[in-house]
């Protein structure tokens, strides 16, 4: 299924966020947040290419959890508008639209 374009946007902003802050802790030589980080956004292009809302589902509850999980606040600060234009995709059945 195609994604809908306007999750689609959304996916695309919080990889290219999680990029951006990739390539600066890697400068800033700190490894292990850039494993947090890229565990985070590594299944969204697989999202993006077969979409379907269990997957949508999957990256809300599993992949963005875990990292909230291991995240501060100011880690957190750049992805939360991003997440807030999502969650109307993924919440009380909002999903079950998207499907065919």
């Amino acid at each position: 299924m195609t994604c809908p374009a306007d999750v689609a946007v959304v996916l695309l902003e919080i990889m290219k966020t999680g990029l951006n802050r990739i390539r600066t802790l890697g400068w800033a030589r700190e490894p292990d947040r850039c494993a947090v980080e890229a565990d985070h956004i590594h299944n969204l292009p697989d999202l993006l290419r077969n979409f379907s809302p269990d997957l949508l589902r999957f990256y809300w509850d599993t992949e963005r959890t875990a990292f909230i999980s291991q995240s501060s606040a100011s880690d957190l600060a750049s992805f939360e508008p991003l997440w807030g234009r999502l969650a109307g995709h993924v919440n009380s059945g909002a999903s079950r639209s998207l499907a065919p």
